[in-house]
């Protein structure tokens, strides 16, 4: 999600087109022409209960960031000295769309969900069956008349996706139907379809910024005494033009994506009266058109400078664009539910040891006795102290993977190396027993005693060295192994997994289980000389783990659940040591902590009342661990983590 990093054929972001303050003045330009800062950016009142930090400290106006130029272009930089968990900034999306598996048929005429799926609202995302903010839980979701695809938890929102969003993807769903009858809806059925809903959606965004240009002027001078801590920073039109991109062939469109250039084009030059987009000329449609993405070839004064692009450039311009910058929206589990268009977060950089991360607030809140409806809200937060003038960072990738696979990912998706400190050897050490018999879940041991469990009398009798974390989690931590020994147990490994999946399809649980297990057996078995011959943090061992897991979750197998799940904890402790509170972490502690409390109460199992005793106080570690880190990666009013007081209640 970067604006300037790479090789592209955009210059660095216009500094001055950007919503947070810069250190640069100047003439605001770009390769397609003047910007103007009165179109560039709005403001929203924020949630006062989720606002940065007081401004007395913060750079301009009271921001935690600015924007500053660098070796790699322009990017955020902190401001001031940032306390983990605080609340950096918070961003609306230019446009953002629910994520939709490719060839899925939602529902049939009747509307009824033929996946037995809850509905969720298009715009704010709201779940059919959840509680708002008032407590009330919302079972009835209106649909879209017209297009029959786009759900709503309220009138608000419907009024307000169709002006700002909807109205032109409406639009292709309807027409789109009558060139498939027998699909109702047609979704994408290709990873270049797949683009279109958010493509028509940013678009629409995009005219009605700039259509509505005046309104959102008068907007922000009603807000001339109102605070910048508490605004929610929303991007305009301009901001999206400066997105990185790279040079990419272009493919010519399917039938459903000339469809939607079809309708981007008259929907362009569409003005108050419904014949006016069919009177105009394929030229002014075209202008129109590049003008609204923000690449029009008008604004420049010199002929030498003009950008000659046609509307299948801009559209393929958009969709890479989106591959680079875009933001994957997730809920509370951290599963992906749609997403969005977030200029002003694409500031920031990626780092394999990051200092931020990102988290949503979705659906509707409470605020001052009103009930405020809202598309996903980006939230930007420290996830350690961050000093003043440090670069602001977040990762683009998974960090459980290792340097050489973190790298591949990056150069495919982004076009750069990275060369971060956790990527540089012995850049990012962690503190482990020196004797490696002792590593097995030794993070997760050290973890329980930073949170009041047990004495740290055993900690001061080891000895310890420093390690880095990529030796840890991958085949060069491993021990009497060759790199052929490596492949053959790999591929040993992916067939007993192979055969655990065909043993789920066909129902066959216990061969499920078993198949697994041996799988976990090839990565855990001794050497001749009776030491493991692989470090128990190595990456193929914590993806079987997590198979098994669920498997045993699934079977209920509480005990045997509870040993795989400590070794994940322990592996996940270990993986994001460097960056202090993961979400990921932080949900298999919740779950770690779940087990306990089940298993103290399982009927079934003869369990002494020593051993329930010691599960009660790894509850009560487990949770409080949770809700340490929980609270930075989801928020203190996030459901869960106001259900763990009383997890916390439960075992004290």
């Amino acid at each position: 999600m970067n604006l300037t990093l790479g090789n592209n054929n955009t210059r660095p972001t216009p500094t001055g087109l950007c919503c947070i303050p810069s250190s640069d003045s100047g003439k605001v330009e770009s390769e397609f022409g003047v910007g103007n800062q009165h179109h560039a950016c709005r403001y929203l009142h924020a949630h006062r209960h989720a606002r940065p930090a007081e401004s007395k400290d913060g750079g301009p106006d009271g921001f935690n960031m600015t924007i500053q130029p660098g070796p790699h272009g322009h990017h955020a930089i902190a401001s001031r000295d940032i306390p983990a968990g605080s609340l950096i900034v918070q961003c609306l999306p230019l446009a953002h769309s629910i994520l939709v598996p490719p060839g899925t048929m939602m529902e049939d005429d009747e509307g009824d969900d033929v996946c037995g799926r809850r509905k969720r609202c298009t715009r704010c995302f709201f779940q059919e069956g959840d509680e708002d903010s008032s407590g009330m839980r919302r079972n009835t979701f209106g649909r879209c008349s017209k297009c029959r695809v786009a759900y709503y938890c309220s009138r608000s929102c419907q009024a307000e996706d169709w002006k700002e969003q909807h109205k032109l993807e409406c639009r292709y769903y309807v027409k789109r139907r009558k060139q498939s009858p027998q699909s109702t809806p047609l979704y994408a059925n290709t990873p270049q379809e797949d683009v279109i809903p958010l493509l028509l959606r940013t678009f629409n965004s995009l005219k009605y910024l700039r259509d509505d240009s005046d309104a959102v002027a008068r907007s922000q001078e009603d807000e001339t005494d109102t605070k910048q801590e508490d605004m929610i920073v929303s991007c305009g039109p301009h901001h999206f033009s400066s997105l990185m991109v790279s040079p990419e062939h272009y493919i010519p469109g399917s039938t459903a994506m000339k469809l939607a250039k079809d309708l981007i084009e008259s929907f362009a030059v569409r003005g108050t009266s419904s014949n006016h987009a069919k009177k105009e000329s394929t030229e002014n449609k075209i202008s129109a058109t590049l003008g609204i993405w923000g690449y029009n070839e008008c604004n420049s004064d010199n002929n030498d400078e003009r950008v000659s692009i046609t509307t299948d450039q801009a559209i393929q311009r958009a969709q890479s664009a989106f591959k680079k910058n875009n933001f994957g929206i997730v809920n509370s589990l951290h599963s992906p539910i749609g997403e969005g268009v977030y200029p002003c977060a694409a500031l920031l950089n990626h780092s394999c040891n990051p200092n931020c991360i990102l988290r949503y607030k979705l659906g509707v809140t409470n605020d001052f006795g009103e009930q405020q409806y809202h598309p996903p809200i980006l939230q930007i937060v420290a996830c350690r102290d961050i000093c003043a003038g440090e670069e602001l960072c977040h990762s683009y990738v998974d960090l459980a993977l290792c340097t050489q696979e973190r790298q591949t990912r990056l150069l495919d998706t982004h076009g750069f190396l990275c060369e971060c400190i956790r990527c540089k050897k012995g850049g990012c050490l962690i503190e482990l027993p020196k004797n490696r018999e002792e590593w097995e879940l030794w993070p997760l041991t050290s973890g329980y005693l930073a949170h009041g469990g047990g004495n740290d009398v055993d900690k001061k009798n080891r000895c310890f060295e420093k390690v880095d974390i990529d030796d840890a989690i991958s085949s060069t931590g491993c021990r009497q192994l060759n790199d052929l020994e490596m492949e053959h147990i790999n591929q040993q490994s992916h067939i007993l997994q192979r055969k655990a999946n065909q043993s789920m399809v066909e129902g066959d649980a216990a061969g499920e289980l078993y198949n697994l297990q041996k799988a976990i057996e090839l990565y855990t078995t001794r050497g001749n000389g009776g030491r493991k011959r692989l470090s128990p943090f190595y990456g193929q061992l914590y993806s079987v783990r997590c198979s098994y897991l669920s498997a045993l979750l699934a079977n209920g197998h509480i005990l045997q659940a509870i040993e795989q799940c400590e070794h994940i904890v322990s592996f996940l402790a270990l993986v994001f040591s460097h960056v202090q509170n993961h979400p990921l972490l932080g949900l298999q502690l919740y779950t770690l902590g779940d087990l306990y409390s089940g298993a103290v109460t399982m009927e079934g199992e003869s369990l002494s009342e020593e051993t329930k005793c010691s599960l009660k106080e790894k509850a009560r570690l487990a949770y409080a661990w949770t809700q340490r880190v929980m609270i930075i990666t989801h928020g203190a009013n996030d459901p869960m983590v106001r259900t763990l007081e009383d997890n916390l209640s439960s075992t004290a």
